[in-house]
């Protein structure tokens, strides 16, 4: 069985693929205002408010964004992703890949 470590690398590619899908700018970081909006992509229809959207987005940008410098690079966001992908993604990295190449 493969770790979650080893799971997130394999991942890695597909997840760098929607990160700069969601660089608008293409600085090669991530915005609050660009976090936002791969979040709203990457929830699709939950049954989230867009304030309950922003609360999750401001704690998880916060947690992530260890330098303190209000942008995400992308170690950044790909630490936090490899905390947060959910485990049936880590099982399944065809599913995981797959969902991630539609948004």
């Amino acid at each position: 069985k493969m770790s979650r470590k080893e799971a997130m690398e394999k991942l890695k590619p597909s997840i760098k693929k929607y990160f700069d899908a969601y660089d608008t700018n293409s600085d090669g970081t991530l915005s609050y205002a660009e976090v936002v909006e791969a979040t709203k992509k990457l929830l699709g229809n939950c049954e989230l408010t867009e304030s309950q959207i922003s609360k999750y987005c401001k704690t998880m940008f916060e947690g992530s964004d260890t330098n303190k410098d209000d942008k995400l690079s992308f170690d950044e966001f790909f630490q936090d992703m490899s905390k947060t992908v959910p485990e049936e993604f880590v099982k399944d990295l065809k599913k995981a890949e797959s969902y991630l190449a539609q948004l």
